[in-house]
């Protein structure tokens, strides 16, 4: 199925919903994103299609299995349709599929590649209930609370709510229980996101006075609709709970790839559809989630149209939002990889029929024997993830290496004033005196070497199948009505610079025919 045919005047807004520089950082990481009504999966002629996104703004990308190089195919929604020979396809790549509802919870996932060993899952089963069980909880809560005190100490808040944040972790060292690591953790949480609640978000200034008041904070951590964490009432944590649930799929894949069963926990009770081991796990992971939001909250400019709040109050994230935070799975893997391969070593360490466990997430031990056999030192941090870049101004998406979108690039250079543009061709004086004129020669050459190559290859396409018409056509029936459009609504149209729209929207240009029937079809709307 070739791709969808897309007018030119619908590709910005198009390309804003879809998420485009989110969806190409992700598919560098073999992470593929789809989200909108009716998602479909299946395969084509080999290949692998996905048509994903809402109305006008449908995209069908496909996938070849020798290039696409896929690790995740991750769906957020809950209408559509997978194929059984698409998801044979995943498995033969060695690809995982995900889908977390539009509420952030976790639906299903599967994964191609795991380890049987029923030893593993026996020692598993009763570490719950012995000693094993207890280190792991001490392990695991401790590195949480250990992060949660550390990002308190970030947080504009009173020096008591970390002090009984610190109390929590001293005392979880201590625990000889389960319960005893439960109850030091919950004492910590509360103090913990006592210390969130006056965070705020920044939003366009445009949007403020649109939005209701409880979204412009991070407020409590339970939401008003269910008194849990779940269902959240706000932006802030939407985002969290959305990113707590990509977390949980990493987790229940890492359990899985090692031999874990993911249902059956240490402390979180079996329940029916319900990965407890990974949600047991995951915990030392959430520090890492919340320092990130917290990085979020601060640098990045939200608009309205990032969040839809539903009939019953609760708060969803919208595209392209959901598919920049998608980005982060792979940091969050390489998070619990190792809290993973640990507790299973623990659980094998306490049967007789295990001894030392490979490390498939890590590769640690294949590290540690090259990094001797080369008398090296291997030591292997987590990534960074990186937030997601947007407009100061008006929180719309922007490219790499941008500051501000094009709209706000405008207003910004109109503010400036005189001053501003006076600088500015100083400095353009000044370059060009040195020699560095940046409109001409070396990228700025082959830039538009590239661009004037793609219009005549799109002018020969064009004059292949139609005949040049009369350019009084245009100058009759075309032009008298493009002056009440702007010129960003005819370069939308047309894909052409302003600058020379404004020369057509004034009469001083005639654009190539190929140009006409968008124009035209502007000037009906």
């Amino acid at each position: 199925m070739p791709e969808l045919a897309v007018p030119a005047s619908q590709q910005a807004v198009i390309e804003d919903y879809l998420g485009t520089n989110a969806r190409d950082r992700a598919e560098e990481k073999g992470i593929v994103v789809a989200a909108g009504f009716g998602v479909k999966l299946y395969v084509e002629r080999g290949h692998l299609v996905l048509n994903d996104g809402i109305g006008r703004q449908r995209r069908v990308r496909r996938y070849s299995r020798a290039t696409a190089k896929l690790r995740r195919v991750l769906v957020l929604g809950h209408s559509g349709f997978v194929t059984l020979e698409a998801m044979r396809w995943l498995v033969d790549v060695g690809a995982a599929f995900v889908q977390i509802d539009r509420d952030g919870q976790l639906v299903t996932c599967s994964v191609a590649e795991g380890t049987d060993l029923p030893a593993l899952r026996r020692a598993q089963a009763l570490a719950a209930e012995g000693e094993v069980g207890v280190e792991i909880a001490r392990e695991v809560l401790a590195e949480k609370v250990a992060g949660q005190l550390a990002i308190a100490g970030e947080l504009p808040v009173d020096e008591d709510a970390r002090v009984k944040v610190a109390e929590a972790a001293a005392s979880l060292t201590q625990a000889s229980s389960v319960e005893g690591c439960l109850r030091a953790e919950a004492s910590a949480a509360l103090a913990y996101w006592d210390c969130w609640r006056s965070q705020e978000l920044n939003f366009a200034s445009r949007d403020r006075k649109l939005l209701p008041e409880h979204w412009l904070t991070f407020g409590h951590r339970h939401s008003p609709l269910t008194g849990s964490p779940r269902v959240a009432a706000n932006p802030a944590n939407a985002i969290l709970n959305y990113l707590y649930s990509l977390v949980e799929v990493e987790t229940t894949l890492a359990c899985r790839i090692v031999g874990l069963d993911p249902g059956i926990g240490v402390w979180h009770r079996d329940r029916r559809a319900r990965d407890s081991l990974a949600l047991d796990l995951m915990e030392s992971c959430r520090p890492a989630v919340d320092a990130y939001l917290l990085r979020l909250l601060r640098e990045r400019t939200f608009r309205r149209a990032d969040f839809a709040e539903t009939r019953q109050g609760n708060c969803r994230i919208l595209p392209p939002l959901a598919r920049q935070l998608a980005t982060t799975a792979d940091t969050w893997r390489e998070h619990v990889g190792p809290v993973v391969e640990r507790a299973a070593q623990l659980m094998a360490d306490g049967s007789t029929k295990l001894g030392d466990l490979p490390t498939p997430l890590t590769r640690s031990k294949r590290q540690d024997a090259w990094g001797e056999r080369r008398g090296l030192r291997t030591t292997k941090r987590p990534t960074r993830a990186a937030v997601p870049k947007a407009c100061p101004a008006c929180g719309g998406g922007i490219g790499e290496g941008r500051e501000y979108c094009d709209g706000c690039l405008r207003d910004r250079f109109n503010d400036l004033g005189e001053s501003g543009r006076a600088a500015a061709t100083a400095t353009l004086a000044q370059l060009r005196q040195d020699g560095r004129d940046p409109a001409h020669g070396g990228d700025a050459g082959r830039r538009r070497g590239q661009k004037n190559a793609t219009h005549q290859q799109a002018i020969r396409t064009w004059s292949s199948s139609h005949i040049r018409p009369d350019k009084a056509v245009f100058v009759k029936e075309i032009a008298p009505r493009l002056y009440e459009l702007t010129p960003g609504d005819l370069g939308e149209a047309t894909g052409l610079s302003e600058h020379y729209c404004s020369l057509i929207r004034l009469g001083k240009r005639v654009p190539h025919p190929r140009h006409w029937e968008a124009l035209r079809q502007l000037t009906r709307q």
